[in-house]
């Protein structure tokens, strides 16, 4: 999943990562999808901050996805 969200075009991703909502469920899905294929504990863990953390942790990882073109800690 991770890969085809960055398969979309930058304005894409950013309009995906700016909407509050829809945000929390992009990065629910691709953190989930992440931990559960890779089941490296540092996915877990973010998987399960991201689920409870919601707006906060998705406005830092916008800003950083802005500069960087990744995701926070999604490698």
């Amino acid at each position: 999943m991770y890969k085809k969200f960055l398969g979309l075009s930058k304005v894409v991703r950013v309009v995906l990562l700016i909407i509050p909502f829809v945000n929390w469920v992009t990065e629910i899905i691709i953190r989930w999808d992440r931990a559960l294929n890779t089941k490296n504990i540092v996915d877990v863990v973010m998987a399960i901050v991201f689920t409870f953390g919601g707006a906060i942790l998705g406005f830092v990882d916008l800003i950083y996805h802005i500069f960087t073109d990744k995701l926070l800690l999604v490698d």
